[in-house]
């Protein structure tokens, strides 16, 4: 995001005229050096997609050095009009056909990429060029003519590709009824934070926690609402959506105003034509795919930003702004340092009271750090501790997947998950989640208090750091695993499997051990709390992390084996496997 920001700046404050017209001839370049990877991999068979899942034997698609292509087509949608335009700046005969070369093989690799989104898209836009009376081609009969029957082609063929032949919208054309299935998902992923959005490039997570059987029978490959607007609302909410809505229509004030200023001849009037075409080809895709504004599409948004800064530079080089004169800039500046002095005002407090929490949370990891060196040197003592290799791998496992799938892969704390429960917390106004890993769990329950308190997160933070260079993983999940508190009074595997299953916790069951796993976050305190919905809520979200933190291990087919286990607990109670299953 940082780097599509600064390209829209850097176009906008510091691209002459020249410079803004060479970038969009640079930009259009690059698509087409992409254009002639695709064509030239497509035809030798080197990177191809297949969609064996949406469209049974339809055979290759191509993709360029992307992986899909969905990221590809965008790229022809932004190309194919801004060459066109270019062709027709030119005076040479040469560079015209040059231009029009490069547009002719975007053509050829959009209809490769056999994406309808894609084909739709650009037959409106070719539409615009042709039809619009802004449009340096709309007094040109022949141009016309080849643009409208290049436009009908692409419609005509968007409404039999992918489809064996028949109409868009059969009972076979998966891909038409799993858009509908997605869009659904997509509402009720919105519905779940409307206001602020789930957070950037959570849907994929997001669509898993929504996950019904039709979805599923779908097989969403690309994990995006297939919907620029909906995804745009679910990870940033309405307030995202009204920021982009307010962006894209000062982007149109911008485009009236330069056509109602600049005559047609002008280079500004030719290339603001060629970009707004283009836009339109993006906005119409996106009523049916994400082709912006995705971390698939950094390429196309890139490519979108650039062009918007371009047209700013060239409007702000043909009405440069007036120098101010020396008192004007004086009373800029008092303003300027005014604004800043009010805006640290009403920070200093706030910082004051997260320096003075770090401070804090500073000297008791501090005071912590001789314990973990000492525990480093030392083994604990107890009848009631279990070495690792006594543990039964499935309890290890739903422990890990359940609790901190990432363990093996960080030092001790992951940002992510910090940044996310911050989020959380930020958005309910309250302390909601932790973002806690196995380490820094493990450094509370050894060394530190229970209270919740940012001082005491941020020393949480600092003795998992040193934890993790004195001990190793192993090391770690076993003091977890002897000092984890699963609920009925006591801490320990040891005692929870003794408690809840009469159970030595080597011999513990698949079954068995995704209830311990999933207990952690909701411990009972007595038998009468463990009820039938509690086991089942807590398999459950051990199952759902299990299948996709360990998915070779514990395949679906070894998790609904699992889940058909009736749970026999030490006081008698028998617990039946859930109707319907993971899924109900």
């Amino acid at each position: 995001m940082f780097a599509i920001f600064m390209s829209f700046y850097f176009c906008a404050l510091w691209c002459l005229k020249e410079q803004a017209i060479q970038l969009t001839q640079l930009l259009v370049l690059i698509i087409a050096q992409q254009c002639v990877y695709a064509v030239a991999y497509y035809t030798l068979g080197l990177r191809q997609f297949h969609s064996p899942v949406h469209s049974p034997g339809f055979g290759p698609r191509a993709v360029g050095t992307f992986n899909n292509p969905s990221h590809l087509y965008p790229l022809c949608l932004v190309g194919i009009p801004i060459s066109l335009i270019l062709a027709e700046m030119e005076v040479a005969r040469s560079w015209r056909w040059f231009w029009r070369g490069i547009t002719t093989m975007m053509l050829l690799v959009l209809t490769l990429t056999y994406t309808r989104a894609g084909w739709v898209a650009c037959g409106v836009s070719l539409g615009y060029l042709a039809l619009s009376t802004y449009s340096l081609f709309s007094r040109r009969k022949n141009t016309r003519r080849v643009l409208i029957g290049l436009a009908l082609i692409l419609l005509t063929g968007a409404i039999f590709v992918r489809t064996k032949g028949r109409v868009a919208g059969n009972p076979d054309d998966r891909s038409f009824w799993g858009r509908i299935t997605i869009w659904g998902t997509a509402v009720q992923i919105i519905a779940d934070h409307p206001l602020l959005g789930n957070g950037l490039n959570t849907y994929p997570q997001k669509q898993k926690e929504h996950m019904t059987k039709r979805l599923e029978h779908f097989n969403p490959m690309n994990q995006e609402a297939k919907n620029l607007y909906l995804n745009l609302t679910a990870e940033l909410g309405l307030v995202g959506l009204t920021l982009f809505c307010l962006v894209t229509l000062r982007y149109y004030q911008l485009y009236r105003f330069i056509i109602c200023t600049f005559p047609p001849s002008s280079e500004i009037y030719k290339i603001a034509i060629g970009i707004h075409a283009a836009l339109i080809g993006i906005a119409v895709a996106g009523l049916v795919d994400t082709p912006i504004l995705h971390h698939a599409r950094a390429a196309t948004t890139f490519s979108i930003a650039c062009l918007l800064g371009i047209l700013c530079s060239l409007v702000k080089h043909a009405f440069p702004t007036p120098t101010p004169d020396a008192a004007t800039l004086q009373k800029r500046r008092q303003r300027f340092w005014r604004g800043v002095g009010i805006v640290t005002a009403i920070l200093i407090l706030p910082l004051a009271y997260l320096l003075w929490h770090i401070t804090i949370g500073v000297k008791e990891a501090l005071a912590a750090f001789p314990k973990v060196h000492e525990l480093a040197n030392r083994s604990l003592k107890s009848s009631s501790l279990v070495r690792l290799k006594e543990i039964a791998p499935v309890m290890r496992d739903a422990v890990v997947a359940s609790e901190d799938g990432y363990f093996y892969f960080h030092h001790g704390v992951d940002w992510l998950a910090l940044h996310r429960a911050l989020r959380h917390n930020i958005r309910a106004l309250r302390i909601k989640q932790g973002g806690s890993t196995i380490t820094m769990q493990l450094a509370r329950y050894l060394f530190l208090s229970r209270e919740r308190t940012l001082s005491r997160k941020v020393a949480e933070i600092l003795v998992a750091l040193e934890m993790e260079k004195v001990l190793s993983k192993e090391r770690i999940l076993e003091l977890y695993l002897n000092k984890a508190r699963f609920g009925m009074g006591e801490g320990g595997i040891l005692s929870a499997s003794r408690n809840y299953f009469g159970k030595h916790p080597k011999d513990l069951t698949l079954a068995e051990a995704a209830f311990l796993a999933g207990v952690l976050p909701e411990p009972p305190f007595e038998h009468k709390r463990v009820t039938p919905s509690l086991v089942w809520r807590c398999q459950q979200r051990a199952f759902k992390r299990l299948q996709s933190f360990f998915p070779t291990q514990y395949p679906k087919e070894a998790i609904e084996m699992a889940q058909k286990i009736p749970l026999r607990f030490a006081w008698g109670m028998v617990v039946k496997p859930l109707p319907g299953g993971v899924n109900k």
